[in-house]
């Protein structure tokens, strides 16, 4: 019982550093379900996204720093979301998914204002 414990509490531990990478991950879920806007036929199942994901795990570069580790894991994942979605995208929309998810992400880490990110929209 003792050695379950001591498991438990080292695999939450784990799992809790990888919380910026699932808070990032989500913002760029969201990213792609809003492009069901611009047209409908841009809609992405959740499983496509984290098939996506789970194989960036597998291919990016390994590392035993955790923040290195992160780093590397949302970088990856960025750039393999960014250029599926691009293949499927038409190009007059491909800017414009580049403005959100840069927007996004930089609204989220605080870099631009939501009143900037208005008056960019207006």
């Amino acid at each position: 019982k003792k050695v379950a414990e001591t498991t438990e509490k080292q695999i939450d531990e784990a799992r809790l550093q990888y919380v910026p990478v699932a808070f990032r991950t989500a913002i760029l879920f969201f990213c792609i379900a809003d492009l069901a806007n611009i047209d409908p036929m841009y809609q992405y199942s959740l499983p496509f996204f984290i098939n996506l994901f789970k194989s960036s795990i597998d291919k990016s570069e390994p590392s035993s720093d955790i923040a290195k580790r992160i780093d590397i894991l949302n970088d990856f994942f960025m750039e393999m979301l960014y250029k599926n979605i691009c293949r499927s995208l038409f190009e007059k929309h491909k800017l414009l998914f580049s403005f959100l998810l840069t927007m996004r992400l930089h609204i989220t880490m605080e870099k631009v204002s939501m009143s900037d990110y208005r008056f960019l929209l207006t």
